[in-house]
């Protein structure tokens, strides 16, 4: 289990999260800001100058995803870009892993 947050994520200041997981996870990411805040694969996708490849995480927002090796987007991409828009924001993470657990398919 890990837990972190950016108290200040400043505008236009972007920076990489580690969202890797080793086995079955549940991810929560909350914007606890009052600003939204981008979410993308690569820095350029949320820098203000370059962003064209992001999610926005509004504020108050918080996403909650199923995670594990080879389970989509966050599956496949280790870290995590994020950036504040419209002024300083919060960003909270946890990851709730079972790195030791078996995942079954239906029908096994």
């Amino acid at each position: 289990m890990r837990f972190s947050r950016i108290a200040t994520l400043a505008e236009n200041d972007p920076h990489a999260i580690d969202l890797g997981v080793s086995g079955p996870a549940k991810i929560i990411i909350n914007n606890t800001g009052s600003n939204d805040i981008l979410l993308g694969q690569d820095r350029s996708d949320v820098l203000a100058a370059t962003a064209s490849q992001y999610l926005t995480l509004s504020a108050g927002v918080m996403l909650v995803f199923d995670a594990g090796p080879g389970v989509g987007f966050v599956g496949q991409q280790s870290m995590l870009w994020v950036n504040a828009t419209g002024g300083d924001s919060t960003l909270e993470w946890a990851i709730f892993d079972f790195p030791g657990m078996v995942q079954y398919k239906s029908g096994d």
